[in-house]
């Protein structure tokens, strides 16, 4: 019995502690991208995502060492807007285009499924959030400024990048309006983080193990236009036909995790 009384005393006194505008054990956590903590959730997003084959000799010279190109060649593409705030567990609300090299013998999984997914290393990250911009920049995914919007009229998906001003990508699909094909899974991304190592600056790759689930719509004649000048380095990784390999219109729900550390 007293037993009982002293663990209830030592639970009330620090109860009280957190309570206490004075003595809290507990701190305000700032909502900015120098103090959010990963992994950060970000729920329900409507996402354009496309393979496309690219310049094979171009993609080889994108990756660090110990990182190699999947056979198939393929560039993976993602179009997305999270417009709302609530849809996020901290970034608040955001676009972003991404463009990553699939990657050979770095595959995730798919739930109950056979098929995986092979790894994609980030080569470009196009996002209209400052605070996202700088919340990635510091874990190795090299983040520009840009917009992206994606609408559907009448089944007809349109998503556009724009950076400065100019539309660069675009890509057009018709699809439909009932979801299905729910699963779920991991994804292997990957990205080159600079980091100070004895007084020095090192490039270490990084792995960030994405769990996401999600589900499709039908999707048909996908197209992808690349409208960069010449001098951007975006046309070393244009891609070689306008239909891509494979297309998919998805709402998802995926994280932002921590990230692992895999080699300099």
């Amino acid at each position: 019995m007293y037993r009982l009384a002293k663990l209830c005393s030592i639970a009330l006194f620090f109860a009280s502690l957190a309570l206490s505008p004075l003595g809290s054990i507990y701190k305000a956590h700032a909502a900015d991208a120098g103090s959010l903590p990963a992994p950060q959730l970000v729920t329900d997003a409507w996402m354009f995502i496309a393979a496309y084959k690219a310049d094979p000799e171009t993609l080889k010279a994108l990756l660090p060492p110990g990182l190699e190109p999947n056979p198939a060649g393929h560039i993976v593409i993602n179009m997305y807007t999270v417009p709302d705030a609530a849809q996020t567990s901290g970034f608040g609300a955001y676009t972003l285009t991404y463009l990553t090299v699939e990657l050979k013998d770095q595959d995730s999984y798919v739930m109950n499924s056979d098929v995986t997914y092979p790894g994609r290393y980030f080569v470009y990250y196009f996002n209209s959030s400052p605070t996202m911009r700088e919340y990635v920049k510091k874990i190795g995914i090299p983040a520009e400024e840009g917009m992206t919007t994606t609408t559907v009229k009448d089944g007809k998906l349109t998503a556009v990048l724009t950076v400065n001003g100019q539309p660069l990508i675009e890509a057009t699909a018709d699809v439909g309006s009932e979801l299905g094909n729910f699963g779920g899974g991991h994804l292997n991304y990957f990205g080159l983080m600079e980091t100070e190592k004895d007084g020095k600056t090192v490039k270490q790759v990084v792995k960030y193990p994405i769990p996401w689930n999600g589900g499709t719509v039908e999707m048909k004649n996908p197209k992808i236009t690349f409208n960069v000048p010449e001098d951007n380095p975006l046309n070393k990784i244009k891609p070689l036909a306008e239909a891509p390999d494979w297309a998919i219109w998805t709402k998802g729900s995926f994280v932002y995790p921590q990230y692992v550390v895999l080699g300099e």
